[in-house]
C-alpha cells in the first residue's frame, strides 16, 4: 500500500511535464490506485473509490476519493474521505472533505466562505480528538480547485513524503475516517421526524431509509433476485405487459435495531427482498418490517379464505 502513495509522489511532477492523453500514471490514478485502496475496504458493494489526475489536463493536486454510495455517488457534491496530494508532492492528506463543484455552481464567488462555514458545522457534529486531526490543510497551489479543497476540509491527517504509512496504519486510518464519515451523515438533524427516538435510534432510521432509497443498491438487488415479488409472486410484466417489464421494488429486510452505525455491510443476497409496490407498502405496516415470512402468511391466509 505504501506504493499507492509513493508512486504518485515520486512520479507526478515528472509525468506532469508530458502529454496528458494516454499517460500511464494518469491511467493509474483512474484505475490502479483506486483498485488498490478498494482492497482495504470491508465492503466493496457499498463503497466506490474514484481517482483523478485532472480532466483533459493535469491538475495541480490529484486526488483519490472514497464514496459511501448511501451518502453520495459523485465527488462533485456531498462529503467523503479523499486523498489530496500537495502540488509540490511533498506529502498527501487524507481529508474528510466536501464536493466543491456543486457548491461553486450554487454560490459562485461566495463558495469558499460557504465551504468553510459548512466545515465548521460538520466538525461540531462529529466526535473526534482535535490532537489527532488537522482542521486546516495547505496544498501549495493557487488554483481555484485547490483553494476550495482547502476551504472544504473538515478534518485531515497528513503524511509527509518521507514518512508514508504502512499498509496496516493506512487501513486503520481509512477505517477511522469512514466511521467519522458515517456518523456525520447520520447526525444530520435536517430530518424532522422520529424526534421521539433516542439519538442512536434516529441514526439507525436514517441509515435504513438511505439504504432503501439508494438507486444503485436497488438495481443490484433486482439484477440478482429478478422481478417476481417474493411475497405474492406477481410480476408487473404479467399484469402490464411490456410496460411492467423489469419493474419491481427493493426492500431492505435487516431490522432497524440491528443496523450498527460504522458497522453496516451490504449483503445483497440476504438483506434485501424484491417486492411489488403493494407488498412493499404493506410490509412497512408490520410491527417488524423485516418479517417477510409473516407477510407471506397473511397473503396466504387471506387467499385461502376467499
Amino acid at each position: 500500500m505504501e506504493n499507492i502513495l509513493n508512486e504518485p509522489i515520486e512520479s507526478y511532477l515528472n509525468e506532469k511535464s508530458k502529454n496528458f492523453g494516454g499517460n500511464e500514471l494518469a491511467g493509474k490514478f483512474r484505475n490502479d490506485f483506486p483498485s488498490e485502496i478498494d482492497k482495504l475496504l470491508i465492503d466493496k458493494t457499498r463503497y466506490k473509490t474514484i481517482g483523478s489526475p485532472g480532466k483533459g489536463n493535469w491538475t495541480d493536486c490529484p486526488w483519490i476519493a472514497i464514496l459511501d454510495t448511501l451518502i453520495t455517488e459523485t465527488p462533485q457534491k456531498g462529503y467523503y474521505p479523499v486523498f489530496l496530494f500537495k502540488s509540490d508532492m511533498t506529502g498527501v492528506y487524507l481529508s474528510l472533505n466536501q464536493g466543491v463543484t456543486d457548491v461553486i455552481e450554487n454560490y459562485k464567488r461566495n463558495a469558499k466562505d460557504v465551504l468553510k462555514l459548512r466545515a465548521e458545522d460538520f466538525r461540531a457534529k462529529i466526535n473526534y480528538k482535535s490532537s489527532e486531526f488537522l482542521t486546516k490543510i495547505k496544498l501549495e497551489s493557487n488554483t481555484k480547485n485547490a483553494k476550495h479543497y482547502e476551504a472544504g476540509n473538515i478534518i485531515a491527517k497528513y503524511y509527509p513524503s518521507d514518512n508514508l504509512p504502512s499498509s496496516f496504519d493506512l487501513k486503520s486510518d481509512i477505517t477511522k475516517f469512514l466511521d467519522l464519515y458515517e456518523n456525520l451523515a447520520y447526525s444530520d438533524n435536517s430530518f424532522s421526524d422520529h424526534t421521539e427516538k433516542n439519538h442512536f435510534e434516529t441514526k439507525q432510521i436514517r441509515l435504513h431509509w438511505r439504504i432503501e432509497r439508494n438507486t444503485s443498491l436497488g438495481n443490484k438487488v433486482k439484477k440478482l433476485k429478478g422481478y417476481t415479488c417474493e411475497a405474492c409472486d406477481m410480476t408487473f410484466k404479467e399484469k402490464y405487459g411490456v410496460l411492467g417489464e423489469k419493474f419491481i421494488e427493493a426492500h431492505h429486510l435487516k431490522p432497524i435495531s440491528e443496523l450498527g452505525i460504522g458497522k453496516f455491510k451490504v449483503d445483497l443476497e440476504n438483506d434485501f427482498a424484491v417486492l411489488c409496490s403493494n407488498c412493499h407498502s404493506m410490509i412497512h405496516k408490520l410491527e417488524d418490517p423485516s418479517d417477510l415470512n409473516k407477510l407471506r402468511k397473511i397473503i396466504k391466509t387471506v387467499h385461502n379464505n376467499v
